[in-house]
């Protein structure tokens, strides 16, 4: 992977395919979207870089920062970085579902059982 993609001739996000808008908060929006060369399904997070401030915000370059060398199975993987543009684009696997959708989607309390699995695999994550 390289660490910042920059492209004089072309843009490295025409790699991929905005299917929906998942979600949006304080610091950007985060895309589905499409590999368009292998057609995995990744989850595209645009981060707001404000005109007045100084480059990338301190807090994307520590989660980019810690990210990228975490290799774990319940934590999700950023795949790329891609500045360009003035813009940061962090490029992660895709997830159906995050702990709260789920929850929503259930619509009620979780049998022990995932609740003891989800608790379980954070506890993992953490660890490591």
């Amino acid at each position: 992977m390289e660490d910042y993609k920059y492209r004089e001739h072309g843009s490295a996000l025409d790699k991929y395919e905005r299917m929906e808008k998942l979600g949006e908060g304080t610091y950007g929006v985060v895309y589905k979207a499409r590999d368009k060369t292998s057609g995995e399904i990744v989850a595209l997070k645009r981060i707001r870089l404000e005109k007045e401030d100084d480059g990338v915000p301190s807090t994307a370059i520590r989660e980019i920062a810690l990210l990228k060398g975490l290799k774990h199975p319940n934590i999700v993987e950023l795949k790329d970085v891609i500045y360009e543009d003035e813009k940061l684009h962090l490029v992660f696997e895709y997830l159906d579902y995050d702990i709260k959708k789920y929850m929503k989607k259930v619509g009620g309390p979780l049998p022990l059982q995932e609740v003891k699995s989800f608790t379980y695999q954070i506890l993992q994550g953490i660890a490591y």
